[in-house]
């Protein structure tokens, strides 16, 4: 029963007014980390299709399952209406308000994860952990949908200890629609099934009645999962569910591929995984996330036990089955380890002294200097640096998916559309450049974006009867060398860091 009396009492009985400042404290912390400057980091290619398609579903309401057309689960698109609403003047702003709501959702679970498994201090400290970590400061502030796929994980193992604890009816009512609308997050949310139905493990700290909680358990587990998948059957409101499956064949391995050669991609995930975790939580939350768990094993073995079988189970199948790898695919591990850092932080302060702070504070020096970056100093955000080249950093900051000067293109073309229409032909018609360009549109500008894939001559040519009433743009992402016959006349070339590639702007001529 529903009692706000009781959970008063509760938060009064458990929590003093300095606890209170620290909470608030941290809250001020994560919104200041995660608000400022949120717009200024360079588009990155995917979040041009994501924001394209909240646009688009917000317009038509007809196409609220248009992400389904290239096998993406639209809970994102969803989600960026609202934001579309409030700032309908930067769609970008807006595209990633989302994952800082994503991120404020992760954080309110790991608080609640932690005090529920360790206590008070765990929670805090863990809080805090997670406001300063690189992997979550960044995800946070990016219009992707990991950091809702690491609130996925957090409250998903969070309901289903409590559900193993408890064996209540109504907390796996509410286990299976939280899990039902996270499926509809990403397909990676599936993994997370696991900590779900192996959570009975607990239960063999207690051999008093073991089989008929274990049978109970199965029961409501079984009813959470069909509630979930009740959920994640919306979807089927769409005709193009089926092309979410296709779309996984991208970046996971059939059973036949896997069949014909088990280890292909085996032994490179096996080896970044934990050094993508590792590096991205700063080294030291992931060392000190290590002894917590060995602390764990021998103060609480089960619940070790439990948490230690899920990540390897979920290693593994990353491991055997992931063609693609990334950090923001493993973003879920890092939860796992600042809430076993806040465990081994916990104990190891109960006394302390100059000396332990000052440890901490040159343990943490890299993850500093890394979230530093992450909101002031772009270019020189230290991800992964191996495999060479660096995946992250050649999507985010060096490759073709990475939008330097986008921003500053649009705000002059804004500027020549004063005169007259400005039409800006993009190859690309997905992601890079068309839909990235239209991001940093706003409703009441002249510009109209014009995307083809590839652009070719007779492109070029159709279009110049346009150039008495407007400005013609081509912008170009993805080629580096143009045919000297076409008409088009170099105004602009925007380099990237490490000059890896870059973007060239040309103005349409009048040449036959």
């Amino acid at each position: 029963m529903f009692d706000i009396f009781k959970i008063t009492r509760f938060l009064l009985q458990n929590f003093s007014a300095k606890d209170w400042v620290v909470i608030f404290l941290v809250i001020i912390a994560f919104f200041i980390s995660r608000l400022l400057f949120l717009d200024k980091f360079p588009i990155f290619s995917d979040e041009g299709i994501y924001i394209k398609w909240a646009k688009t579903a917000w317009q038509d309401a007809s196409l609220r399952f248009i992400s389904l057309t290239d096998g993406r689960q639209p809970l994102q698109t969803w989600a960026t209406i609202p934001f579309l609403k409030l700032f309908p003047e930067n769609s970008l702003l807006a595209g990633r308000l989302f994952a800082v709501f994503s991120g404020l959702t992760a954080l309110v679970g790991i608080f609640f994860l932690s005090y529920y498994l360790f206590g008070k201090k765990t929670a805090l400290i863990s809080s805090l952990l997670y406001v300063l970590t690189p992997l979550f400061l960044f995800f946070d502030r990016i219009a992707l949908v990991d950091s809702l796929v690491n609130s996925a994980f957090v409250w998903i193992t969070f309901l289903s200890l409590i559900l193993a604890k408890t064996l209540r009816l109504d907390i796996a009512l509410i286990l299976g629609l939280v899990t039902g609308l996270f499926l509809l997050a990403k397909s990676s949310v599936f993994l997370f099934l696991i900590p779900l139905f192996i959570s009975g493990i607990i239960f063999f700290d207690n051999k008093k009645n073991l089989p008929q909680r274990l049978i109970n358990f199965f029961i409501l587990t079984i009813l959470s999962l069909v509630i979930a998948l009740a959920v994640y059957n919306v979807q089927r409101l769409s005709p193009y569910l089926h092309y979410v499956s296709e779309k996984n064949k991208t970046f996971i391995l059939t059973v036949e591929e896997w069949v014909k050669n088990p280890f292909q991609v085996f032994w490179h995930n096996f080896r970044y995984i934990p050094y993508y975790v590792a590096h991205s939580l700063g080294y030291a939350s992931f060392s000190f996330g290590l002894f917590g768990l060995i602390i764990l094993f021998r103060k609480k073995t089960l619940l070790a036990a439990y948490l230690l079988f899920s990540l390897i189970m979920i290693y593994l199948l990353m491991s055997f089955f992931m063609k693609i790898l990334s950090t923001r695919y493993v973003i879920f591990y890092g939860s796992v380890f600042i809430i076993l850092t806040g465990y081994f932080l916990s104990l190891w302060l109960k006394r302390v002294t100059k000396k332990k702070i000052v440890f901490l504070i040159t343990c943490y020096i890299f993850t500093f200097y890394f979230s530093y970056t992450i909101i002031i100093d772009f270019k020189n955000i230290p991800f992964a640096p191996f495999p060479h080249p660096s995946v992250d950093r050649g999507q985010y900051i060096e490759g073709w998916p990475a939008g330097w000067g986008i921003r500053e293109f649009i705000e002059q073309a804004r500027k020549k559309a004063k005169e007259k229409q400005v039409i800006i032909i993009a190859e690309g018609n997905f992601g890079m450049a068309g839909d990235v360009l239209e991001a940093h549109l706003k409703p009441s500008d002249r510009i109209k974006i014009k995307s083809y894939w590839p652009i070719k001559e007779e492109n070029l040519k159709e279009n110049q009867p346009l150039l008495i009433n407007s400005h013609v743009y081509v912008f170009f992402a993805h080629r580096e060398t143009f045919p000297d016959y076409w008409p088009i006349k170099l105004v602009r070339t925007i380099e990237k860091p490490s000059n890896r590639s870059r973007f060239y702007i040309f103005e349409l001529t009048n040449k036959r």
